[in-house]
């Protein structure tokens, strides 16, 4: 494989060709990066769940997302070629990173999880650089460019490359009009990964990021202030802006009245409800259908292990009632990553959902398979939750109150149980119910 940088050296040349057609104008594009089961250094609890939780409340923001969870090189410079494309004229564009990010010699770098580091010399072949990142977004001509780095934990690379390296993140400057950079913390210090699903500066910006009028300067104060407390003033996020005019991810309550007044004026007021997103695209996955439940349900999963011993593990198994039987996924790994994803004939209720965990034919078969141990929940109104499953064969029921509308549901794998003897990962039963 060539070196990421010499690829990203290509790339800036050939975003500035792209075709006028596939400008975004007026388009609100992000390119979310969440890199946390490293295999050469040490691996992070919460970076794919800030990044699902970020791709949530993005998407429901109206933004076009490319998600990258635990991406190699390929996956990364794939992601910054399709997100440089996207970008091409558009009114926003964001980049969320979450993972390992080091200084060497006062240049930042950002690390894809099969980056092997020994000497300093190896870094451009295996690692991106951070400003490689502000470039491309320069490049695209976008009208505002917003960078966030939750990427400045303990150095992971060796001590043969002390003499080089240093705490945290170099500063990063916003030469760009129009750019803003947020760091989780200041320039050389180091941030925390948080003890919940969620590293503190993330859980900060989700949480707030879609308050009405709170300008994007205001916003980052509040997530500032927010951490400060949180981490016993330990860590304090870090902004350099060089933004011109302002910006609202949640909007401004001015304009949103007048355009509640303006569509209802037009609209019936059945019409008016839930605003439900895309069905998510799951390509080469396996799907079922049942009428069961008071409706039509196509369910798919992204991946299911081949049949072996005369069992099947696609995903009708989820909803037959019998625990003997379960989706199994069928990627190399423990299946971190892997979906389910549930779309419905017309917008139900959803009240919930039950699960039965991992594979629970027998207690020796439930133990030598992964289970789930966390998982995000995203419905079709932009709702997003991370869940935490317990590590048993009972059933385990979600409540969800009020019930809320949604057309599909989405649950992705964020970590496992690791099995005994198998990575592969297992649900035997995961049922929506509804209050329709």
């Amino acid at each position: 494989m060539r070196a990421i940088a010499g690829l990203l050296t290509l790339l800036l040349p050939l975003l500035l060709l792209v075709q006028p057609g596939t400008a975004r104008a007026d388009g609100k594009v992000a390119l979310v990066i969440g890199n946390g089961a490293y295999k050469a250094m040490p691996a992070l609890v919460n970076p794919a769940s800030d990044a699902n939780l970020m791709t949530a409340k993005l998407t429901g923001l109206g933004f076009d997302v490319v998600r990258i969870i635990d991406g190699d090189r390929k996956a990364f410079y794939d992601g910054l070629t399709q997100f440089g494309r996207k970008a091409q004229g558009a009114d926003v564009a964001v980049v969320f990173y979450a993972g390992h990010g080091v200084q060497v010699n006062g240049r930042n770098w950002l690390l894809p999880v099969d980056a092997v580091v020994e000497a300093s010399t190896e870094l451009p072949g295996q690692a991106v650089r951070a400003d490689d990142l502000l470039e491309i977004m320069d490049a695209s001509g976008a009208r505002l460019k917003l960078v966030f780095l939750d990427a400045c934990r303990n150095n992971p690379l060796p001590r043969s490359l002390s003499r080089g390296t240093a705490n945290g993140l170099a500063r990063l400057e916003a030469n760009a009009a129009g750019m803003m950079i947020a760091f989780a913390t200041a320039p050389g210090d180091v941030a925390l990964d948080g003890q919940g699903s969620n590293s503190p500066f993330t859980e900060a910006l989700a949480r707030l990021i879609d308050t009405p009028d709170l300008e994007v300067r205001h916003l980052m104060g509040r997530v500032r202030e927010s951490v400060y407390a949180t981490t016993g003033e330990r860590q304090l996020p870090w902004l350099n802006e060089a933004l011109i005019g302002e910006f609202y991810f949640g909007g401004r309550s001015g304009d949103a009245a007048a355009a509640t007044v303006q569509h209802a004026a037009s609209t019936p007021a059945a019409l008016t409800q839930t605003r439900h997103l895309p069905l998510p695209s799951l390509e080469g996955g396996t799907c079922s259908t049942t009428d069961r439940f008071g409706g039509s349900w196509r369910v798919c999963a992204s991946s299911v292990l081949d049949p072996q011993f005369g069992n099947r593990y696609g995903p009708a198994n989820l909803f037959d009632g019998n625990t003997a039987t379960a989706w199994v996924e069928g990627v190399s790994g423990d299946g971190t990553g892997e979906r389910i994803l549930f779309s419905f004939d017309r917008p139900r209720q959803l009240s919930g959902f039950e699960i039965v965990n991992g594979y629970a034919k027998s207690r020796d078969i439930f133990t030598k398979n992964a289970r789930v141990r966390t998982a995000t929940i995203l419905l079709s109104d932009g709702t997003s939750q991370t869940i935490s499953l317990p590590d048993t064969m009972a059933a385990k029921r979600y409540s969800i109150d009020p019930p809320v509308e949604t057309t599909w549901l989405e649950l992705e794998i964020g970590s496992v149980f690791a099995g005994s003897r198998y990575a592969d990962t297992a649900f035997s039963e995961l049922i929506p119910t509804f209050a329709d």
